[in-house]
């Protein structure tokens, strides 16, 4: 793993664990058509088996593919994008999806 990447794992679990996260509607819809909840969420990131960039988005932040295991031990990738706000860093929950 890059130091690039364990600066934003780094960041992305602190964001979940301070619960300073942003969950898209995509996202949501994911879960549900996937059958997933939280715990598969939390499972994937704490520890994940991977964490890889994927460019920026729109808004010129930092796309990053995480990829663990869910609660079931299915193997999951989760797309989020790094930001920040007047109380400082947000995570940005994109989209999840079952990894190729």
């Amino acid at each position: 793993m890059t130091a690039a990447a364990r600066r934003a794992l780094a960041i992305i679990q602190e964001c979940l664990a301070s619960d300073r996260v942003v969950v898209l509607p995509h996202f949501l819809r994911r879960l549900d058509q996937r059958g997933l909840f939280w715990p598969d969420v939390q499972a994937v990131i704490e520890p994940p088996k991977d964490i890889r960039p994927r460019g920026r988005d729109a808004w010129d932040r930092p796309i990053w593919v995480v990829n663990g295991k869910a609660a079931d031990g299915l193997d999951l990738a989760i797309v989020c994008a790094l930001d920040h706000d007047d109380r400082g860093k947000v995570t940005t929950f994109i989209t999840i999806h079952w990894q190729d």
